[in-house]
């Protein structure tokens, strides 16, 4: 600077060219569905919208009225989130409820919610269905805030409580996913003297070693 005169600005930057503008523009805009991870019917304007979201694809479901915008990857946490309401503290999301969350298999239309011996059973509630049984700490693993149970503890529960056909499936996704290895589970299952369903979870986990696609 001069002493006395103010010299003139500095330039400023030139604006970007109207093509990158137009290249961004679709990045940055929101997306009327992307209200949250999780999208429910008030969310949208109603029922019917939600609906309509659903129909045309902007919405994925996960679970009940719970949905997630198309584009946001379905994982463990995203499917916990959608159901930690519905399993209260202190109870551990169990059987086919659990591998869905674990493994993204075939979401069941009932979540299986465990509680233990000596606490006062959930309320009733639609989609839920509370039983009582032991879950050791080493059988149960914390998804996003939700107690679910081990990938081995889930893959008895499936074995023991799941048609063969349906066990089969969901435990060859939990082996694919999660690498659930069938001999642990086997053995795991001897370990349990107590188990009720011993048989039927044992035959299952047969099938799945043996690698036979149709049960008899």
């Amino acid at each position: 600077m001069v002493h006395g005169v103010r010299m003139p600005p500095a330039p400023r930057t030139a604006a970007p060219a109207a093509g990158a503008a137009a290249t961004l523009a679709p990045l940055l805009a929101p997306r009327s569905t992307d209200v949250g991870l999780l999208v429910v019917p008030a969310d949208v304007g109603g029922h019917a919208a939600f609906q309509d979201l659903v129909r045309s694809g902007a919405l994925r479901l996960l679970w009940g009225d719970v949905a997630a915008p198309a584009l946001v990857p379905d994982t463990p946490t995203l499917r916990a989130l959608a159901v930690r309401d519905l399993v209260p503290p202190g109870t551990v999301l169990a059987g086919s409820a659990a591998a869905w969350v674990l493994c993204g298999s075939t979401a069941p239309r009932v979540l299986d919610v465990v509680y233990p011996p000596g606490r006062h059973r959930p309320a009733p509630l639609t989609g839920r269905a509370p039983r009582q049984s032991h879950v050791l700490r080493d059988d149960r693993t914390l998804v996003a805030g939700v107690l679910v149970t081990s990938v081995v503890r889930t893959a008895l529960d499936v074995a023991t409580r799941c048609e063969p056909a349906e066990a089969l499936t969901t435990l060859r996704r939990l082996r694919d996913v999660c690498g659930l290895e069938p001999r642990v589970a086997t053995r795991s299952l001897e370990l349990r003297h107590r188990w009720a369903g011993r048989p039927q979870a044992r035959r299952t986990l047969a099938l799945l070693l043996a690698g036979e696609d149709d049960p008899v």
